[in-house]
């Protein structure tokens, strides 16, 4: 701890500031939070993108059931 406090008093006096820990601590939080984020919103794109995909195979297989009914009519 007094380690800490001389490498601090020591970088400080050349202009670098610092973060305490409750700093340093706020600041990983809010790099989590941001990664999270990041991390939700790729899955919901590639849950989206995979929904949709399914949904235009169904669609494309009824369409081509129907027509194929339609030309045996």
């Amino acid at each position: 701890m007094a380690a800490a406090g001389l490498l601090t008093l020591g970088l400080s006096s050349c202009g670098e500031k610092l973060l305490t820990p409750e700093q340093v601590e706020a600041e990983i939080a809010k790099g989590v939070e941001a990664g999270k984020a990041s991390i939700d919103n790729e899955e919901n794109a590639k849950c989206d993108a995979e929904f949709e995909a399914r949904v235009s195979a169904e669609f494309d297989r009824l369409k081509m059931e129907y027509e194929a009914q339609q030309t045996i009519q």
